[in-house]
């Protein structure tokens, strides 16, 4: 029969007494080794592989923080978490040790309890870390090799669609293979960035902008698909014209996202309408529908939540990715997004908000 695998936990500490002390608490449930020269606690670490590394403070030759760095410093060891144990309750000493790259910090004498709830808790964290990044590691892998050959039946498509040879029946099979095609390199391409912001590798780049530049090309983007429903697109930018620092790209493209989603939930023969206008903290831009609404107005934050979408059963077109892509555009320029159902008529509004320290001159 066989039996689960045990967490491991490296115990690092010149102390014999104090190792004892350690394996009595801990050998029951998780699988443990033990280093008395903190000289072999590095190599012991890369070796042993643990989720938990319990490391003395006070040891002879180099100290608990010296060698917390260098652990830090092994990419083997990335996940691994480290608390520091010690008799110094200062707090001096355990900012010390967070800036040497410790997750906690426990004060001798310590209590056994307190000792393996913490342990339990910095296993589920490490184990739910490791899986957030073998999901992102995962979906690139997967995007970026799909992305290319759908660029490939994309353009070749389009180039088959255009030959005088194919009848009529033929061309629309070859329209609907492009639109497929689109439509999937659309999700590649929107998965490829929620990564990117997600891991922090989509680097801000920051120059003078302001919301009357990025809304006149966020509505430009869109007018295409508006137009497909015949939804007239108003704006009023009078008050956005005042520059501030932002990754404009980004802007634009949140911006676009929610046009988007205010478009495809809008009526044919609907309207959508931008406004911008000045806050209290800031600057703030609405759009406006007058499709359905919100279907659950009493949690709002969820229209944000990754590849959420209201009907799973019946649900068409969409990815549940643009609305959280706002959200992680937005808080990169620590602003907020929101929604809510608009008052007295059908439709909600979606506002994006960017604080005053922004704007130049502040």
């Amino acid at each position: 029969m066989m039996t689960a695998k045990k967490n491991r936990i490296l115990i690092v500490d010149d102390d014999p007494t104090n190792i004892l002390i350690l394996e009595e608490i801990l050998n029951r449930q998780f699988e443990i080794r033990s280093v008395l020269d903190c000289l072999e606690s590095v190599a012991a670490a890369i070796d042993f592989k643990p989720d938990i590394i319990l490391l003395d403070i006070m040891m002879p030759g180099q100290d608990g923080y010296e060698i917390c760095r260098k652990l830090r410093d092994q990419e083997e060891l990335a996940f691994t978490k480290i608390i520091l144990l010690s008799a110094k309750s200062m707090l001096n000493d355990r900012l010390k040790g967070y800036q040497a790259g410790a997750d906690d910090f426990i004060i001798k004498p310590f209590d056994s309890e307190e000792l393996l709830a913490k342990v339990r808790v910095f296993i589920r964290l490490k184990s739910v870390q490791e899986i957030d990044r073998m999901k992102d590691d995962l979906i690139n892998l997967f995007s970026h090799e799909t992305r290319t050959p759908l660029n490939a039946i994309v353009g070749f498509g389009k180039i088959l669609n255009a030959s005088e040879k194919l009848g009529d029946h033929e061309k629309e099979c070859v329209d609907h293979i492009v639109s497929s095609g689109m439509i999937l390199l659309e999700l590649v391409n929107k998965t490829i960035l929620l990564s990117n912001l997600r891991n922090g590798s989509r680097a801000v780049i920051e120059k003078k902008t302001s919301f009357e530049t990025i809304v006149e090309k966020a509505v430009a983007a869109v007018e295409e698909k508006s137009r497909l429903k015949n939804i007239i697109l108003l704006k009023d930018c009078k008050q956005g014209t005042a520059p501030f620092k932002a990754d404009e790209d980004l802007m634009v493209t949140a911006l676009c996202f929610v046009l988007e989603n205010a478009v495809k939930y809008s009526p044919y023969l609907g309207t959508v309408e931008v406004n911008v206008r000045k806050t209290k903290d800031g600057i703030a831009c609405d759009v406006k529908d007058n499709g359905k609404g919100l279907a659950d107005v009493r949690n709002p934050e969820k229209f944000f939540s990754e590849f959420y979408v209201e009907d799973v059963e019946h649900h068409g077109r969409g990815h549940g990715l643009s609305l959280v892509i706002v959200k992680h555009i937005v808080l990169l320029h620590n602003g907020s997004v929101s929604a809510a159902n608009n008052k007295g008529e059908p439709g909600c509004t979606f506002t994006i908000e960017i604080p005053s320290c922004l704007f130049m001159g502040n």
